[in-house]
Formats: structure tokens, C-alpha cells, sequence
């Protein structure tokens, strides 16, 4: 791969990464572009999760019509799930 036009200072500061790091030039450059490509891969899928999440949002998965009182109280519904968990 070749890039043009690199600034002097820009290569000059990557081959001193390189060399801190104790690789060559061409091995830090292979690590760099990879860890770059993955970035851009989870960005990705990322943008495709949140986009999926907001057309979810969009559609309501419950009724829109106001919650009805069940008729019991904080304690019977914590009671009820512990019996249900306890039964499985």
C-alpha cells in the first residue's frame, strides 16, 4: 500500500510509535489499519442496532389505552412472581 502526500511530521510521529512499541514500521501500520477497520465494523453494526431499536420504539408493543388497576397491592404482585420463580 502506498499513501501520497503523507505529511513528513505525520510519518516521522508513526515511526516513532513504532519503534516505542518495539515493531516495525510496516507491522504497527498492519496493527493500526486493523484496529481501525474493526472500529468501523462496531460502528457499524452499532448504527444498524440503534436503527433497528428506533423503528422498534416507533411502533408501540403494548396498547395505547390507559393501564388498568389489577387489584392487588405491591406486596401480593412481589409475592406472586416470587411463587412463579419458586414453581419453575
Amino acid at each position: 500500500m502506498q499513501v501520497r502526500d503523507l505529511d513528513p511530521a505525520v510519518n516521522d510521529r508513526l515511526k516513532e510509535a513504532a519503534a516505542a512499541k518495539g515493531l516495525s514500521y510496516s507491522e504497527y501500520l498492519r496493527r493500526e489499519l486493523t484496529r481501525i477497520a474493526e472500529k468501523l465494523r462496531i460502528d457499524e453494526r452499532w448504527n444498524e442496532v440503534s436503527s433497528a431499536s428506533r423503528s422498534t420504539r416507533e411502533r408501540p408493543s403494548v396498547p395505547t389505552e390507559p393501564w388498568r388497576p389489577l387489584g392487588m397491592s405491591t406486596d401480593e404482585i412481589v409475592a406472586s412472581l416470587h411463587e412463579d420463580r419458586d414453581n419453575r
